[in-house]
């Protein structure tokens, strides 16, 4: 029996749908926010869904993406985020098992990009994007907090789902002044204001908007 191996077009296609059908739908915020929760293991096992999710978001929300090349040792972040007030660079911690390692490597990656004086036009933000968030009594929210204390640098922590909302409500996202989470504050408060706007509980988004215990 011959045994036939999807063409490189039907992989596009594939992840195409399942992004389309996630994004661009006309169902209640709270359905389209647990739709994709529950996807998690549709859009894994998709070659090419996550990134295309990830790149599909941030385009509409005003940012240009790019996701560093294979081979190239240079570029060890997972990805680069232009925006016209800042530049974001994101550890891409889907799923969630190095946690401690994010933050680590963002400070490698943010001390070479300050020192490229072709990135000295705009600030540069560290950012972690999860698909569901640490713990609350994960060592993550400590770490976060420290590298604030000691060094002055803020890494921003957010989700996949809250960038979602964002884009479904067309909230404008500033990561600049929001986003910053430690471990005195361990909430989403702009994406959870969306889910309030749609008188939606916060309960809704727990695990993914504010951490569970």
């Amino acid at each position: 029996m011959k045994i036939y191996k999807p063409s490189e077009i039907q992989i596009i296609d594939s992840s195409e749908n399942i992004v389309n059908n996630l994004l661009n739908n006309k169902k209640p915020i709270l359905k389209k926010f647990n739709n994709l929760i529950n996807s998690y293991s549709e859009i894994k096992l998709t070659s090419g869904a996550e990134n295309l999710l990830i790149d599909k978001l941030f385009q509409e929300l005003g940012g240009k993406i790019r996701f560093p090349r294979v081979g190239d040792n240079n570029e060890r972040f997972d990805a680069f985020l232009n925006f016209d007030k800042y530049y974001a660079l994101a550890e891409i911690e889907i799923p969630s098992i190095s946690i401690l390692d994010a933050p680590r490597n963002l400070l490698d990656n943010y001390a070479v990009a300050i020192s490229r004086r072709q990135l000295a036009d705009k600030p540069i933000i560290p950012l972690v994007i999860f698909w569901d968030i640490p713990n609350k009594r994960t060592d993550y929210w400590n770490v976060i907090y420290d590298i604030k204390n000691v060094l002055g640098i803020e890494i921003k922590t957010i989700s996949l789902s809250a960038i979602a909302l964002h884009y479904w409500s067309k909230t404008p996202l500033d990561l600049i002044n929001d986003y910053y989470l430690d471990s005195d504050n361990q909430k989403m408060e702009t994406a959870i204001s969306i889910f309030n706007k749609n008188n939606i509980s916060a309960e809704h988004g727990l695990g993914y908007l504010e951490p569970i215990k």
